[in-house]
């Protein structure tokens, strides 16, 4: 299942980046995520950063752990690769400034596991209004920065 958006934000656009790119923080302003924090030694996001997601879907939690596989904040673009229990994403974040506004492009890929993957046909619409609602959430939570 894909997922693919941008949103403009009012913020400037490293500000941005450098919000969305801290996976620590995804729980501030994904309502599907109830708890996010860095692992290891909680320095500068990089390649190789690890985070730890708790996720809620359909009423069940479901842990993730997330890994930063690319990362350039001079182009503002950070690659990521999270593995649950029932499921795989691969996230790509890319801040730009377009016509003096800053806008985020989200695209998340996500394939569920083994018997699971059954029922991606039926969760499209689930996913993109996850999806819709984390970037609601981001575009509030970056208003206040």
């Amino acid at each position: 299942m894909l997922y693919r958006r941008t949103i403009e934000v009012d913020c400037p656009a490293d500000t941005a980046f450098a919000y969305v790119s801290d996976f620590a923080r995804v729980s501030e302003w994904d309502p599907g995520v109830v708890e996010s924090r860095a692992l290891g030694d909680g320095g500068p996001v990089d390649v190789g950063s690890r985070f730890e997601l708790v996720t809620r879907f359909r009423g069940n939690r479901q842990q993730f752990e997330y890994v930063v596989t690319a990362f350039d904040a001079g182009r503002r673009e950070v690659r990521l690769l999270g593995e649950g229990e029932k499921a795989r994403s691969r996230d790509e974040i890319r801040v730009d400034r377009v016509d003096g506004r800053t806008c985020i492009s989200y695209e998340a890929e996500i394939r569920l596991k083994r018997a699971l993957r059954l029922a991606e046909p039926f969760l499209g619409g689930t996913f993109r209004r996850m999806g819709d609602d984390a970037l609601a959430g981001l575009q509030e939570r970056l208003a206040g920065l």
